[in-house]
């Protein structure tokens, strides 16, 4: 893999990471919890994220999860797996999580993923023959599709549409469908037991560091990302069957049929 691509590879998960916390950071302070709670909040999110992040970064480099003869069930599958877990578990659970993530606007739970874009990495690794079509070609335009829509979805919340919270609703679900198309070409085109396509030009570098990162780390957060705004969305529609609330969950019963603004 080129050392530019490498680089960029390395260097934009890092942003992500660091933008997600930013993100709850900045919703931390704008909730209801107590200084404390918010101070315990900031440094603890910050050491989840970072610990998340080495961990993928020195276990992707050990070669652990690259597939070998011997190895039944691919060691990616638990690596993407155990996080989205964790994380969907802590959102269930967390109390404070749950109010940061209430406190936090849902244009910005949504327009951050645009970050999504960084897949057309894979397109650039098709044309120069090192990734089978049959992955980067869905799984490279798919997170360019997800991550171009996502502010735009996020601006037409903002803008509260009638149906802003339907677009909402359908765009997060389009962008887990797209990521578990992304996983299913990764482990369908990767050498192991699973392997049905690419059998010529097998998915090498997407077990490999740095590209490993990817799935170890970039999916499993757009994953719960779109899992947090989901179930924003869910209480917000639920919120009272006698009256309309937006897609942040305040009362519509002022908004005209046009937008608001």
């Amino acid at each position: 893999m080129p050392s530019v691509m490498a680089w960029t590879v390395m260097s934009s998960i890092g942003l992500i990471a660091c933008s997600v916390w930013a993100l709850l950071m900045i919703s931390a302070q704008r909730s209801s919890l107590s200084a404390d709670a918010r101070r315990r909040f900031t440094i603890t999110s910050g050491l989840y994220l970072l610990g998340w992040l080495a961990l993928a970064f020195v276990l992707g480099s050990s070669g652990i999860f690259q597939p070998t003869p011997t190895r039944a069930f691919p060691a990616l599958a638990t690596g993407i797996a155990f996080p989205v877990f964790t994380g969907a578990w802590l959102l269930n659970r967390s109390s404070v999580l749950k109010t940061v993530l209430a406190a936090t606007p849902l244009p910005w739970l949504t327009g951050i993923q645009f970050y999504r874009v960084v897949g057309g990495i894979f397109l650039v690794l098709y044309s120069l023959d090192r990734m089978p079509g049959e992955f980067a070609i869905p799984a490279g335009w798919g997170d360019i599709a997800v991550g171009l829509a996502a502010p735009v979805v996020g601006y037409l919340i903002y803008r509260n549409y009638r149906w802003s919270c339907f677009a909402a609703a359908s765009w997060n679900v389009v962008g887990i469908l797209d990521l578990a198309v992304a996983v299913g070409t990764g482990f369908l085109t990767s050498p192991g037991s699973f392997q049905a396509l690419a059998i010529e030009n097998p998915n090498m570098l997407i077990t490999a560091f740095p590209l490993v990162i990817v799935p170890l780390v970039a999916v499993p957060m757009s994953i719960l990302l779109h899992l947090a705004a989901l179930r924003r969305l869910r209480l917000a529609s639920g919120v009272s069957p006698h009256q309309a609330f937006n897609c942040e969950g305040q009362s519509m019963h002022r908004v005209s049929h046009t937008p608001a603004g």
